[in-house]
Parts: structure tokens; sequence; C-alpha cells
């Protein structure tokens, strides 16, 4: 019995003092008032780094109040990606660790059919996190 509760207080104790790894949430759009603007490319991110900001965004001003309410602009920034493209198109971000610096890394492959869709990706990411290869 003190094997076990030894055991078990050990395992909590590296779970607590392991570093939490940066992570990328996908914010959900679907049932979100959002403007899609008139020009935009897949890999060119606009970066929301306060809630001013996002209330000023001409693609997220409807839907503000909504998404101010899954973000801690303390700790997190927004990046949105809007653009018009194949319905097949598939676009992701990612945290990678370098050293000490996270940094985001973008992913996008156009899709082959010949449809034009609107698209709209929301992710939440880490405040100090910024772009690179």
């Amino acid at each position: 019995m003190r094997t076990c509760v030894i055991l078990a207080l050990s395992l909590f104790a590296a779970a607590a003092g392991a570093e939490e790894k940066p992570t990328v949430r996908e914010i959900p759009t679907a049932d979100l008032k959002v403007t899609f603007p008139e020009q935009g490319k897949a890999g060119v991110p606009t970066v929301i780094e306060t809630a001013d900001d996002l209330a000023k965004s001409p693609v997220l001003k409807d839907a503000a109040g909504a998404i101010a309410k899954v973000v801690d602009f303390k700790t997190e920034k927004l990046v949105l990606f809007a653009w018009a493209g194949s319905g097949q198109d598939k676009l992701t971000l990612a945290a990678k660790e370098a050293g000490t610096a996270t940094v985001l890394v973008t992913e996008y492959a156009p899709g082959r059919t010949r449809d034009l869709r609107q698209h709209v990706k929301l992710y939440a990411v880490p405040k100090a996190a910024a772009f690179g290869k």
C-alpha cells in the first residue's frame, strides 16, 4: 500500500514539474459571424495581439465578443488566416521549440478542385511565439 502511495505521489510530482509545451489551439469559426475579406492569401496571417485589435479586425469584428471569451490576451495572441481557394485547401499551424524560443510553422497545401471557397482559420498561440521556418 505504501509503495502505491509513494509511486502515485512521485508520478504526480513529475507531471507537475514537467514544463508545459507551447500549444496552438484552433478556434472553430463555423458558428462565428465572420466577414470574408476581398483579398487574402492562405500563407499570410494577420496577428491580433489585444482585444482592441480584435474589435477592429475587419474579418472578426462581428464575432469579437465570442472570441474574447475563449482567448486570454495576457498569455496568448490570435493568428488569423483568411483566403479564397479550392474547397480542398488545407492549412495547419504548429508550434516548435527552437532553443528557448517558440517558432510557429505554417503548412499550406492547395486543393486540386476548381471550386472557389472562402476559408477562415483562427488560432490562439503563445504570446511570445514568432513565425519562422
